[in-house]
């Protein structure tokens, strides 16, 4: 007697399966800004790990807060006013919520100075501040994304805390990097932005003053003079760095009054000589000329 043999029809919700497992989250980034710091970051964190959403300003931030993003990166400007304070209000207004709304982690790329930053601690306090923000301006002038993100040197700041969270998450969520990694707390990568800023105005106004003293005394080609000035080690001198007073423990060659004295380089003598062709280095008088020191 053979068996009959009938199909079985089998209910797929019948079936009984292994669970798939989850699919790991996404990093969900929020960036602020309509600039080259903005669209540097969207770069960035263009990977498959990563959401992304842009807002251009600040009047956006109700929207982002509702989008939720795990990391935020602010590169939108703060209004400088006429009285070279910042307008920073909104700044303000948007960290606070993402911080406080959602737990948002922050990353400030816009320039920050020190009263801001004051302010912005105030507004969280201590503990919020050093969980949630790290600072990591752009060094340089480029407006090339392809060197924002492969900088020679990049500065963060932030805590303890915030900047190795921050840093995994660079590391493993983004195109970032760089040769050079500096990190310290927010207010001293905020000095060394806005000390940077100064020093490149200070040295191109001194070769624009250069090359005006030597249109007026003649006798030379500046264009010449500054390619071999270019080839100096001097130019990138670090020892200069270095305050006069503290130098003048090392180097012995004037008093420790008068190196405080002094308010630039106190090995003078050709300087002076410099300054004393022309009346083209204004730049210079500061640092030949002794300050009113009482004993």
């Amino acid at each position: 007697m053979s068996e009959e043999i009938t199909d079985v029809i089998v209910d797929p919700e019948e079936v009984i399966s292994e669970p798939k497992p989850e699919a790991p989250s996404k990093l969900r980034v929020g960036i602020i800004g309509n600039n080259i710091l903005a669209k540097a970051s969207e770069v960035a964190f263009n990977t498959k790990s990563t959401e992304r959403v842009v807002f251009n300003d600040y009047s956006c931030i109700d929207e982002l807060v509702e989008w939720k993003p795990s990391l935020a990166i602010i590169c939108a400007d703060i209004d400088l006013l006429k009285n070279d304070t910042l307008d920073d209000t909104d700044f303000l207004t948007a960290i606070n919520k993402l911080v406080k709304q959602i737990g948002c982690a922050i990353c400030i790329r816009t320039t920050l100075n020190i009263e801001v930053i004051e302010r912005l601690l105030g507004s969280l306090g201590k503990d919020l501040f050093d969980a949630k923000i790290v600072y990591m301006p752009e060094l340089s002038d480029s407006s090339n994304i392809g060197e924002i993100l492969t900088a020679e040197i990049t500065a963060v700041g932030g805590s303890e805390k915030s900047i190795p969270s921050y840093l995994n998450l660079v590391r493993h969520t983004s195109h970032l990097s760089s040769q050079s990694m500096v990190t310290g707390t927010v207010f001293e990568v905020a000095y060394a932005k806005l000390g940077l800023a100064g020093f490149k105005a200070i040295k191109q106004t001194y070769f624009n003053q250069l090359y005006d003293t030597i249109i007026d005394v003649k006798n030379a080609n500046p264009i010449i003079v500054r390619r071999m000035m270019e080839k100096c080690p001097d130019i990138v001198d670090r020892s200069t760095m270095i305050p006069t007073f503290i130098r003048s423990h090392i180097e012995g060659d004037i008093s420790y009054k008068q190196a405080r004295a002094f308010g630039g380089e106190f090995l003078n003598r050709d300087v002076r000589m410099l300054v004393g062709m022309s009346d083209k280095l204004p730049l210079l008088d500061e640092c030949v000329n002794f300050k009113n020191i009482k004993d």
